[in-house]
């Protein structure tokens, strides 16, 4: 169990290279409980390595100084150790749902961590995801496949497949990616409800401030700096 006063993150002077190119130089980040961060900067800036640090993939985060969930990274933490504690969605991801499910599914499958249902699920299980059904409005799409559903409908059913385990830290890539004006205004009003029935703290990437949903509190930019970027912290 993760203790509540444990800080989520902590970066301290990260740096992560290419052979000669330089991805993130001197990154000082530190995410504390409560928190809800927008990480705002263009196409190339680094977001996607920083992000990478975080889940535990990134090979780099073994060579700098990386807290994550109360672990230093190398200490004999196993790569599953930090993903429990994480939620994770992405435009790539919905891109890649290819599995024939439906929306009830979609939602089960949170609970496995898996890509499609290969275990039955239990009573309470099934019962969740009909209250989520219910409260997403889309109790008589349940059975329907989830490749006719509307881009933002898809979308808001894998936010909530990463939320029904309740992990520590949400992570948002590009949420509104790929969204009419409708859908965007839907997704984010959807994201700060979800977010604001639970302890999950929220990581939401986007090349625009005005993307945030309202429980953001804290933003990372990335700043153009010469041939690379600086960082800026601060409270929203």
């Amino acid at each position: 169990m993760l203790d509540a006063d444990t800080p989520r993150i902590i970066m301290r002077d990260i740096n992560v290279s290419y052979g000669d190119k330089r991805i993130l130089t001197g990154l000082n980040w530190q995410v504390d409980p409560g928190q809800h961060w927008q990480i705002i900067g263009p196409n190339g800036a680094g977001k996607s390595t920083l992000l990478s640090l975080v889940t535990g993939d990134h090979p780099q985060g073994y060579s700098n100084d990386l807290t994550l969930f109360g672990h230093r990274r190398g200490s004999g933490e196993s790569i599953w150790d930090i993903k429990q504690h994480i939620g994770y969605v992405s435009t790539t991801m919905q891109q890649d749902y290819r599995v024939t499910a439906t929306p009830r599914a979609v939602i089960l499958s949170g609970f496995f961590d898996s890509i499609g249902i290969y275990q039955q699920p239990g009573d309470a299980q099934l019962a969740l995801a009909d209250r989520w059904l219910s409260l997403l409005g889309m109790q008589q799409l349940a059975n329907e496949p989830f490749r006719h559903l509307s881009y933002g409908q898809q979308r808001l059913l894998l936010i909530v497949r990463a939320m029904v385990k309740h992990p520590p830290i949400l992570i948002l890539d590009e949420p509104l990616q790929g969204l009419d004006s409708f859908n965007r205004h839907w997704v984010k009003r959807w994201i700060d409800l979800l977010v604001a029935e639970g302890g999950t703290q929220l990581l939401f990437v986007s090349h625009h401030q005005q993307d945030a949903p309202s429980c953001i509190s804290h933003r990372l930019t990335f700043v153009a700096d010469g041939d690379g970027y600086r960082y800026i912290n601060s409270e929203v």
